[in-house]
Order: structure tokens, then C-alpha cells, then sequence
């Protein structure tokens, strides 16, 4: 795909009378089979790549959007783009497209994953649809696998390309009283074992039966992989040195200083196989393995080209693929440590209450258990909470084993840890 799209991307350019001309592709070839109430409720395949183009006269920009296929009228789409320009106002925030550079053409697609067809899909599912029936169970979910493409093309001689595949599966075990959630991503659907995911979830949902209610205030919690990562990428929105600058976020003033627990490590790097993703922004942009915060301390904030040229400084991209080192200790290895607390599967339907101190509200979702004298007693009732991601940083005890994950509040996937945290906040219960 990258010389299909190199040569469209040329023909655009070398007949673009812009100042500047940018090309951006994105293939999306996707499979979903989603299931419900324990059987296959829809099949759904899609193939469809996105053609954008963006020309610049000057400060004025204009773009169009097309879907690409063997019927591109190059010489409509560039009218249309440079009358939208010609219309358009200054942006004084502009900047030229990014300059060339040597990007590693990389790709992290497998044969297998991309065609996984529905039938094979449908006997994996069939085994666990038989096992939750047997287990007096409802199971939903969805299973998917797709390649995905992309590719930036400029008229400053830019040429970055990357291809991936992905084999997702997630599901939520529900019996009368409980549910349980798991779910796994992996580039190499060999890797990828929806039995096991399954297994995960069924066990959380049969611990979790019939639970009591719990008041709600200060515990002690272990922090699953998937709801660290839903409670930190709400910090990791704010780390932009814009807002920083402006005296707007959380990090204000805080540059260089030690602001976390000294155990707490956090960086971003394409290349690195704990969470291996695009090498590229979406402007093209060369991304690099970047320290965020590093013994605690606050390295560096995310600058984007424009924040970057008007503060003299080097832009960062966006911290999106982030890994937090983690350690060898299991959940179990946390849960011991713990005289009186909670143990957080994950959480849901999280919102700010304050962006500048990050305060966010949440609840938690699909298991919430118990713990007393380094054991899990009962299943609770789901809680509410109003905590921020910066206080919880600075209030460990502990740091356990990460895994790459997948949350609801983000795309991406982002390597966490399991964690153990001093006094977390619960505002309110549920009734369920």
C-alpha cells in the first residue's frame, strides 16, 4: 500500500499550485463480530481508505476529504481545496508542513490477524458460549481484527508510512447479581486467547455475586492495569506546555520538579516492544522515546510545532503510546499488603470536575471487592469516586506488574501497571 499511496500522493503535489501541499492517508480494513445474551448478534466488514488534503496559501488553509479509489479526479479535489483556502482566514497559529526526515518504514502487520475470517471467530466464540450456558451465564462482547494503514506525504519531500494489524477481544460475564469484564489487544492474533480473556471475566463475575453495600470514604485500593489506565489518561490529556505556560493545568510552574512518588517512571517509545505504535504524529512528525516524568520528577510536557516555534523549543508529539515501569508483583502480591481496602477492577464513565487540580469523578464497573488482612472477603456494591490522578501518584505503596491496555476513554493502548494506593477517595454508593 505505501507505493499506492506514494504515487497519488505525487500527482496531487506536482499538480498543486499551493505554497504548500500536504497528503494524508488512512486505510481502515476491519472485521467485528459483536455478541450479545451468549450468541453472534452481527457480523460487520468494512475496507475503506480516506484520502485528506490540505494546501496552504500563505496562513489560509484549505482541506477536503475524499474516500480513495480508482475514480480520484486529482485536478477536482485540488480546485476544491485551494477555493476553500482562497476563502478562508489567516490562521496565526499556522506552520508549515513538517520538513523531511528519515522515518523507519515499519510494519507490525500479520498475515493471520488480518484474515481471521468470522467462521473461525464463530467457533472460538462457540466454546464459550457453551461453557456460559453450562455455567448458568450471559456473555457479550466484541471480537475484532483489522489492518490499519497510514501514511503523510508533503510537498517539503515528507514520506512517513506505517501498517499494523490488530486482534481485539473483550467481553463482560454477567450472572443475576455480578458482572466481570476482560479483554486483551494484540498485533498477532496467535498471542491473542479469548478463552482465557473469557475465563478472567467468568471468575470475576462469580466472585462477585450478591454483593454488599459499602459506605463510601477512604480506602486503601489495588488499582487493576485497565483502571490505572482510565484514571491516568485523563492526566495525560493535560501535560501539553501550553496549557502549563498559561497557568492553566495541574503542571503550572512545575517543570524539573519532583511532584510523584520517586518510583514512578513514565515515558513514551514507538520502538519499544512493551507497547510498540505508530513512529509518527499526524502531522508526520518523527516520534522519539521521551522521559514524561522520570524518579517522580517532571521531564518534559508535550509541545505541539506551533507552541514549540513561539517558545524556541523542540516539538515532542503527543505522549500517546505511554509505558509506566512496573514491577514483578502480581495483583495477589498486592492485595497482601493491604489491612483494610478495595480491589478495583476498572472503572467508567469518568469526567473532570476541576482540570486544574485534575480532579475527575468515576465509578467503578464490573468488580469491586472486598479486602481485609491481605485477603478479598465479599464483593461491594459499585462506588463513586472524586479523586486526581496527581494525588494518587504521589500516594503509593506500592507498584505491581503492567500490561498493555486497552481503556473505554481512550483509542490507544498504553502499557500500566497494577497499583497500590493510600487512601482513595469514594464519594458516594450505588445500588448495584
Amino acid at each position: 500500500m505505501m507505493e499506492k499511496f506514494r504515487d497519488v500522493a505525487k500527482k496531487i503535489i506536482e499538480n498543486s499550485r499551493a505554497d504548500h501541499t500536504e497528503v494524508f492517508f488512512y486505510r481502515l480494513k476491519e472485521d467485528n463480530t459483536r455478541f450479545g445474551e451468549s450468541r453472534i448478534t452481527q457480523n460487520m466488514a468494512k475496507d475503506i481508505t480516506q484520502l485528506t488534503l490540505k494546501v496552504h496559501l500563505g496562513k489560509k488553509t484549505g482541506a477536503v476529504q475524499v474516500t480513495l479509489n480508482e475514480d480520484l479526479k486529482v485536478g477536482e479535489i485540488l480546485s476544491r481545496a485551494m477555493d476553500i483556502a482562497k476563502s478562508s482566514v489567516e490562521d496565526p497559529e499556522y506552520v508549515p508542513p513538517v520538513e523531511k526526515q528519515d522515518i523507519p518504514l515499519i510494519s507490525r502487520a500479520f498475515k493471520e490477524t488480518e484474515e481471521l475470517s468470522p467462521k473461525s471467530k464463530a467457533e472460538i466464540l462457540k466454546e464459550i458460549f457453551e461453557d456460559a450456558k453450562r455455567n448458568n451465564l450471559k456473555v457479550a462482547g466484541l471480537f475484532t481484527n483489522g489492518l490499519y494503514q497510514y501514511g503523510v506525504f508533503n510537498s517539503n519531500g515528507l514520506e512517513a508510512y506505517y501498517e499494523t494489524t490488530m486482534a481485539s477481544f473483550s467481553n463482560t460475564v454477567q450472572t443475576e447479581t455480578s458482572s466481570g469484564y476482560a479483554s486483551d489487544q494484540q498485533e498477532d492474533v496467535k498471542n491473542l486467547v479469548p478463552q482465557e480473556i473469557y475465563k478472567i471475566a467468568k471468575e470475576k463475575a462469580l466472585l462477585g455475586q450478591n454483593p454488599r453495600d459499602l459506605e463510601p470514604g477512604q480506602y486503601d485500593v489495588v488499582l487493576e492495569p485497565l483502571a490505572v489506565a482510565d484514571f491516568l489518561v485523563f492526566m495525560l490529556w493535560t501535560m501539553d506546555a501550553r496549557g502549563a505556560d498559561e497557568g492553566i493545568t495541574y503542571f503550572s510552574g512545575k517543570l524539573g520538579q519532583k511532584i510523584f512518588d520517586e518510583r514512578v517512571n513514565m515515558y513514551s517509545d514507538p520502538m519499544s516492544p512493551l507497547n510498540p505504535s505508530i513512529p509518527f504524529d499526524s502531522d508526520g512528525l518523527l516520534l522519539r522515546r521521551i522521559d514524561w516524568i522520570k524518579r517522580g520528577v517532571l521531564e518534559n510536557l508535550y509541545y505541539d510545532r506551533y507552541w514549540a516555534m513561539k517558545q524556541n523549543k523542540k516539538p515532542t508529539g503527543r505522549p500517546f503510546a505511554m509505558i509506566f515501569e512496573d514491577s514483578q508483583k502480581s495483583v495477589n502480591d498486592l492485595v497482601k499488603q493491604v489491612e483494610k481496602g478495595l480491589l478495583v477492577t476498572r472503572f467508567w464513565y469518568i469526567r473532570y470536575v476541576d482540570r486544574k487540580s485534575i480532579t475527575i469523578t468515576g465509578m467503578t464497573r464490573d468488580g469491586l471487592f472486598y479486602i481485609e488482612k491481605g485477603e478479598i472477603k465479599y464483593p461491594v456494591k459499585n462506588l463513586r469516586f472524586n479523586e486526581s490522578p496527581a494525588r494518587v501518584l504521589a500516594s503509593l505503596i506500592d507498584i505491581g506488574k503492567g500490561k498493555r491496555v486497552v481503556g473505554e476513554e481512550a483509542s490507544f493502548a498504553m502499557y500500566m501497571p497494577a497499583l497500590l494506593v493510600k487512601g482513595f477517595n469514594f464519594t458516594s454508593k450505588t445500588e448495584f
